[in-house]
């Protein structure tokens, strides 16, 4: 079984695009419309992991074609929460997947270079 594609945005954000620009040179299709507000259909607690989901989410990552898993991802750890143990190892890996392809596991998150804060030195000032 081949990588998942990463989105051209965590390529930016990790420095891939300097580093293999051929493998980038065609801009990727691109939903122009942001993530917007959570579907109505969803139960309450798929609701509450969409407004979790979205505010952990790095910004700029996850845009209108991304709605589709995002329901998914949230319909799955809505069901995690409601009864854990009920909840099979296949699930499990699935859901641990969908979380990925949006960039919200440890591993991806560390992919993504984001830039450090810098520390305030007092002493700049003078």
């Amino acid at each position: 079984m081949s990588r998942v594609a990463q989105p051209r945005e965590v390529a930016e954000l990790k420095g891939a695009i300097s580093q293999n620009p051929q493998r980038y040179r065609k801009q990727p299709a691109k939903s122009e419309f942001p993530l917007g507000q959570c579907p109505e259909y969803l139960d309450e607690g798929a609701k509450a992991v969409w407004f979790e989901l979205e505010t952990y989410a790095a910004k700029g990552v996850l845009t209108g074609g991304d709605r589709m898993v995002m329901e998914l991802t949230c319909a799955l750890m809505s069901e995690f929460r409601e009864d854990p143990r009920k909840f099979v190892a296949a699930k499990i890996g699935h859901l641990i997947s969908c979380f990925a392809r949006l960039g919200l596991t440890p591993a991806d998150r560390q992919k993504i270079g984001f830039d450090k804060p810098k520390d305030e030195n007092p002493f700049d000032a003078m």
